[in-house]
């Protein structure tokens, strides 16, 4: 283990500390709380961060170039890696009247400051994952005569073909590496499969999505985003309302297009029965995109399940931290996903050369990785469950949704998420935890994320949002524990004292 996520991390530490460190050290409720609410003295101090949220400092030092240098001066600015993610983002995102400048391998948009197309179009980068990657930035940087790269990585002219073959192997023996489509972050590879579902459904005149399981905020808002108004989108939220799928496709049939799920859900870690499922949607025509990224491809093998897996390497193949990368599936048993698979990969970002290097020198450890981690991960359970200040669990076994995911995954892996809620003052649990708090996870360092309180800030505050929490079983207070290469005892130690002071 070359970092460790154990002990006090000061606010804006980039953990690892380094220049594309993807995880970022909010320290206390307040810090939390600061962010969301865009204060200055808190933004100030962080300079790097989840990248899709936080825009890396050698993204903004391109922009503070082109500011200086040019006529854009005057614009809020973002960056592409190609025209066509520019011209999706412009159709999408509604904005009437940018400035485009092309320069080589990238794109220059220019916004009114402070504008409301401005933060459009932030969201829509922060969803969609087709931005500039910060070590393409810091590649245009050098090329500028503005910075000197200090990283090292090893050039690989056959780093993408190493990640596909070690991705198609984790997803099982029916999976080649020519099903394999490497995207540029794993939202990416949603939101390019999804665009590419809503043509095929179009073309069908299917008109309704089933989500099942709260699922992960961007693929909740790309989703939102890409469906037109007369499409319509049923939730199943809660592991009571998975059973009634049955009960929806005997209503509507041939009118769905098709269902997402997490297997296991992010962040409560509920499966719904798939095999189920999928004999619904291979009876009706209906597309079947499953994410086993909470878990693993590894050890919940779902491609003879899906149309089409999605997964996000930045999680357990990106374990020291410091590269955004998406990938997607497509099983060669399943028509329906090979009918989108082509119109797929067009609409993929694809991964800057420098990110896949860098990946290629942390993917072969990622199977290792993850069997320790399902080691480990079965004694923090063991421990939260039986300790008296832990008032829920929940991970991938537990009691509600547990045998749907074993009956796919097997015994003993779990991966290394667990989410738990406390007896006792939140504030004073997370202020005093000595683990380093920070959104992602699949981490060689466990990290602990506060996970509504960062993806749905604007749910805690509203009381429809406070409805929607709670009617999927969603506590603001909920924890999400990322389990990494330290010892079982040292992070159990970190959490016991930790309770002891709330």
């Amino acid at each position: 283990m070359k970092v460790s996520g154990l002990g006090h991390f000061p606010l804006g530490t980039p953990v690892p500390q380094k220049e594309h460190a993807v995880c970022v050290s909010l320290p206390t409720f307040d810090d939390i709380v600061g962010y969301e609410e865009k204060k200055p003295e808190i933004l100030k101090k962080l300079h790097s961060g989840y990248p899709r949220f936080v825009r890396h400092r050698k993204v903004q030092e391109l922009a503070e170039f082109w500011n200086q240098t040019h006529l854009l001066n005057d614009k809020d600015l973002f960056f592409f890696p190609n025209a066509k993610d520019w011209d999706f983002a412009h159709k999408t995102a509604g904005l009437s009247d940018p400035r485009i400048e092309e320069v080589e391998d990238y794109l220059i948009v220019g916004l009114p400051p402070d504008s409301r197309e401005s933060a459009r179009l932030s969201k829509f980068l922060q969803h969609t994952g087709c931005g500039l990657s910060s070590r393409h930035a810091e590649k245009i940087l050098e090329a500028l005569g503005q910075t000197v790269l200090t990283e090292s990585i090893t050039p690989n002219v056959d780093a993408e073909k190493e990640i596909k073959k070690i991705i198609s192997e984790a997803h099982g023996p029916n999976i080649e590496d020519e099903d394999v489509m490497i995207t540029a972050s794993g939202a990416n590879a949603f939101t390019a499969v999804f665009r590419s579902a809503l043509e095929l459904s179009r073309n069908k005149g299917k008109q309704i999505w089933i989500r099942i399981g709260w699922l992960y905020l961007d693929t909740i808002e790309v989703m939102n985003l890409l469906c037109e108004p007369q499409e319509r989108i049923i939730d199943l939220l809660t592991p009571k309302e998975f059973e009634t799928v049955e009960t929806v496709f005997e209503q509507y049939g041939s009118q769905i297009a098709g269902v997402v799920t997490e297997f296991p859900s992010n962040p409560l870690l509920h499966s719904c029965n798939l095999e189920k499922v999928c004999e619904l949607t291979n009876r009706h025509g209906a597309l079947l995109i499953v994410d086993p990224t909470m878990a693993s491809p590894k050890n919940a093998k779902v491609s003879g399940f899906g149309d089409v897996v999605i997964n996000s390497l930045t999680k357990y193949a990106n374990w020291e931290g410091d590269v955004m990368m998406g990938s997607a599936v497509f099983p060669k048993e399943s028509p329906l996903g090979l009918e989108i698979k082509e119109t797929a990969f067009e609409n993929s970002t694809k991964p800057f050369y420098r990110d896949l290097e860098r990946m290629a020198e942390q993917i072969p450890f990622y199977n290792n990785f993850i069997d320790q981690t399902n080691q480990s991960q079965a004694e923090i359970v063991t421990f939260l469950k039986s300790h008296p200040k832990i008032k829920n669990v929940f991970w991938a076994y537990q009691d509600s949704t547990g045998s749907n995911y074993s009956s796919i995954a097997g015994e003993n892996k779990p991966g290394c998420i667990v989410s738990f809620e406390i007896n006792g003052c939140f504030k004073d649990f997370y202020d005093n935890l000595e683990l380093l708090k920070s959104p992602s996870f699949g981490t060689e360092f466990s990290l602990c994320c506060p996970y509504v309180y960062l993806a749905h800030y604007n749910l805690i505050n509203d009381k429809t949002g406070k409805e929607k929490l709670r009617h999927a079983g969603l506590s603001p207070e909920l924890l999400r524990l990322s389990v990494g290469l330290e010892s079982p005892d040292e992070i159990k130690e970190k959490i016991a004292l930790a309770l002891k002071e709330c």
